[in-house]
This record gives C-alpha cells, sequence and structure tokens, in this order.
C-alpha cells in the first residue's frame, strides 16, 4: 500500500476500536522506513521556471533605469572611468590628422667649453606640401609672445667685464642693443635655462672680488619676457631679482608651501619641472641644478603650454631607441626626438615606411641644449610664422 490509500483510509470516518491497532502501526512505520521519492520536474519544465525568472529581473532592471533617466536626473549619466577614457581616447585618436600640419620654433642653447657664455639659435621647421620641408634657422631665441615674437640674445659687456646679459627686443625692432649697462665692479654671466608662453628661466651668475679672493655666486630667477627689454635690463642691474615670480605667483596660487623664491624651470626627459636648491650650497654651474629636487606640482599651461608628453617613454623608444628626451604637437601629428648630437622631426602618425621617408633629421652642435619648444597647428598662425620667419631667417638649417 503507498502512501495515498493510507490516507484514503484515514479519511474514511473515526478509527475502530482503540485508535491506532497494531496493523495500521505497522503498515504506518513500514512506509516511514521507506525512502522519500523526490519528484523531477522536465528539464525544460525547470528552464522555463529560470526563463521566467530572468525576464522578470530584466522588467525590474528596465523599469528602474527608465526611471533614473526620467527628468533632471537622465542628464547625469556617466561612464564608469576606464570606459569613459577609452572612449575619450578613441573619439580623440578618430580626430588626429596625421599629416603633418603643425609648425614649431626650437630655441637652442650653447656653453662654451669654459661654461663663462652662451650663444643661441632658432630653427624654426614647417610644413609645405604635406612634408617637413620648411627650415630655417637663425641666431638668437626667438619666442612667441601674445600676437608677436620677442629675440631673446646674449649681449657681451662693451665695456670688457666679461659680461654677458640677456637681452629682448619684440620683434621687427632692428635696434642693436650695445650700449653698456651700469658699470659694477664685478662680471656678470647669465644663461637662459627655459623659454616658453611668456616666462623666462635664467640662472645668473655674479664674479664678486672680496678681499681679493674671487668669489662666484648664482641664483635663478623667473621673470615674464617682458623685463628683458633693454630699458628695464640697462637701468636697473636688479631688474631680475626685482622681476622674480615666485613658484606660487608663477602657477596663480596663493598656497604658502609654494611660496618659492629660488627656483628653476628645467629639462627632464619628456617634460619641463619646477626644481629648486636642495641645500644652502653656493650654485656655481648649470648642470648642477638638474640635481635639485623637484617641486611635487605640474607646471601650469600659462607655463609650460605644451606639456604634457603625447608618447610614453616605450613609444618614443619605439621611434629612436636612442633617445634621451622628447616633445610632441598638441595635434599629435609630429613628435621632436632628440639624442646626444641630432633633432629628428617624425611625423609619428604616418605609416612606418612615409614616417621615414619624411622625417627632418637636425645636427645639434657639442654643448648645444634644448630651451624652448613652442608650437603652431591652426593653418592661419603657422602661414603667418612662415612668412616672418623668411623675412628675419635668409639661411635654412643644416
Amino acid at each position: 500500500m503507498d502512501d495515498k490509500d493510507l490516507f484514503e483510509q484515514l479519511k474514511r470516518g473515526p478509527l475502530t476500536r482503540n485508535g491506532f491497532d497494531d496493523n495500521l502501526r505497522r503498515r504506518i512505520n513500514d512506509n516511514l522506513d521507506k525512502p522519500s521519492r523526490r519528484t523531477i520536474r522536465p528539464w525544460y519544465t525547470r528552464m522555463g521556471a529560470i526563463s521566467a525568472a530572468f525576464v522578470l529581473l530584466v522588467a525590474v532592471v528596465g523599469l528602474l533605469n527608465w526611471k533614473s533617466l526620467s527628468g533632471d536626473s537622465s542628464q547625469k549619466l556617466t561612464l564608469p572611468t576606464d570606459q569613459a577614457s577609452a572612449s575619450a581616447q578613441a573619439s580623440k585618436d578618430r580626430d588626429i590628422n596625421p599629416v603633418p600640419h603643425s609648425a614649431v620654433v626650437i630655441g637652442l642653447r650653447t656653453d662654451e667649453a669654459q661654461g663663462t657664455s652662451s650663444e643661441y639659435r632658432t630653427i624654426f621647421v614647417a610644413p609645405e606640401n604635406n612634408e617637413l620641408s620648411f627650415v630655417k634657422s637663425g641666431s638668437g631665441i626667438w619666442m612667441p609672445y601674445k600676437s608677436n615674437f620677442w629675440k631673446i640674445d646674449a649681449v657681451p659687456d662693451s665695456m670688457g667685464n666679461g659680461t654677458q646679459l640677456l637681452v629682448a627686443l619684440k620683434s621687427g625692432v632692428e635696434k642693436k642693443v650695445n650700449q653698456p649697462f651700469v658699470a659694477k665692479p664685478m662680471s656678470q654671466s647669465e644663461k637662459l635655462l627655459y623659454a616658453g608662453n611668456e616666462f623666462v628661466s635664467i640662472m645668473q651668475t655674479t664674479n664678486l672680488k672680496d678681499k681679493g679672493n674671487t668669489v662666484d655666486r648664482s641664483e635663478v630667477w623667473v621673470n615674464q619676457v617682458t623685463n628683458l627689454a633693454p630699458a628695464v635690463r640697462y637701468e636697473n642691474n636688479n631688474a631680475l631679482a626685482e622681476g622674480n615670480f615666485t613658484l606660487a605667483r608663477a602657477l596663480g596660487t596663493n598656497e604658502s608651501e609654494l611660496q618659492i623664491d629660488q627656483w628653476a624651470i628645467a629639462r627632464e626627459p619628456g617634460s619641463w619641472v619646477a626644481k629648486q636648491p636642495g641645500s644652502t650650497s653656493l650654485l656655481t654651474n648649470e648642470t648642477e641644478i638638474a640635481s635639485w629636487p623637484n617641486v611635487s606640482v605640474q607646471l601650469s599651461k600659462a607655463i609650460v603650454k605644451d606639456d604634457p608628453l603625447a608618447l610614453t617613454w616605450d613609444e618614443v623608444k619605439s621611434l629612436e631607441s636612442q633617445a634621451v628626451d622628447a616633445f610632441t604637437s598638441q595635434d599629435e601629428d609630429i613628435a621632436i626626438i632628440v639624442t646626444d648630437n641630432e633633432l629628428k622631426l617624425i611625423p609619428y602618425q604616418l605609416p612606418q615606411t612615409e614616417r621615414t621617408e619624411k622625417t627632418v633629421t637636425l645636427s645639434l652642435k657639442p654643448n648645444e641644449s634644448i630651451v624652448m619648444v613652442q608650437w603652431a597647428t591652426q593653418e592661419k598662425y603657422v602661414e603667418n610664422w612662415k612668412l616672418l620667419f623668411s623675412k628675419w631667417f635668409a639661411t635654412s638649417a643644416e
């Protein structure tokens, strides 16, 4: 007898005799000892139930999302950070014009072997017929500033005191700068460390005579380029110190920890950085600045407009294995790869064969280093710069 028959008997009415008799008890116990049988539904019944649950879940989630997108909340929808970054990069990549179209002004400083004086030159490279074939070179650092250019150059002391002064002339001004500034019982040497946007970073070394001994003292200053005008430099021996920008002022902040008076803009592979003296020891050579600690702040666009580098260092090395530094246009069409003795201007978005054919290589002089890289990307500025440098520079760069 199965469970069904047993329960049918129990439903018929009051039990006879004394309730459960021995026969009934025995049968109940026998059935309790048997393992229960589990009803197994067909697979399609189970899958149907799962599918129904899934559809219900999707419907609930969809309803919640629809509600979250209604009204003002729909405007706040954002992708997760990694997806948003990937999407932005993909969109940016599609907008890149691989044909070289940026122009660049490169400022170079060459130091004499003794390190007491320096010479400066500018190389201008621009596209012509989709190739970097417009190349000009001239003396001085031609720095774009606002709607004009300022030519920064070293002016020797006409009095023979060994002084080399940095002076800047607005473009188009042909008056020679050869008048001596106020005589001092010492010699000075100034080196341009950086020029860009509106600022110049300068190391000024003063040779003092103290009780028969010669003492060199170097200081670093950050000024606006307009403070190098002859009218300022010739009339005020302390023009650089008085026109100095603290790091906080240059960054446009009031943060107390950035109120640094002595700091320099120096080049490290791939970026311009702010450095400050790490000790009270005297600075005697500009190469010592490289060992100064970096200030833990990123220089703003007001100081270094064209940072950061658009390539990883591995990508730079894949373009040139001997690279020691690199710069890229904001439009990411051209990279300047620096080696120990060359500059390579590479239209790196082009296919490899075409890229190699259109790469421009320029030689560096011994002890020559970059102090300025400024780009023009819009066609109207590129063409205007080409006209200006055609007038200013008669010769092509080697």
